[in-house]
């Protein structure tokens, strides 16, 4: 119950979705340069894409917390995909 209580509260507003998004952009950013121009790990994707999930989460307005939830459960669920492919396959994370 406390799982589905933090993934379907009301999103905390503008300012956090802000930070969240802010974050996710500087992630894609360092994907694009570190991954795609230097041709190293593409890590920061998968960080870029969990935090621009939480960051929309955030952005609802308060009466949308199903959604809110269903976003935040993507931005988990990928980094999960992430820590299991890190753990399963890491030469094809780490470039």
């Amino acid at each position: 119950m406390t799982i589905q209580r933090m993934l379907f509260r009301e999103p905390d507003g503008r300012q956090k979705g802000l930070r969240f998004s802010l974050f996710s952009f500087i992630c894609i950013l360092g994907w694009v340069y570190f991954g795609i121009v230097l041709d190293g790990p593409h890590n920061m994707l998968f960080l870029g894409i969990a935090f621009a999930f939480s960051g929309f989460a955030e952005f609802l307005p308060p009466n949308r917390r199903r959604s809110a939830g269903v976003l935040r459960m993507l931005g988990l669920g990928t980094l999960v995909v992430f820590v299991i492919l890190l753990i399963s396959v890491p030469e094809s994370i780490w470039g």
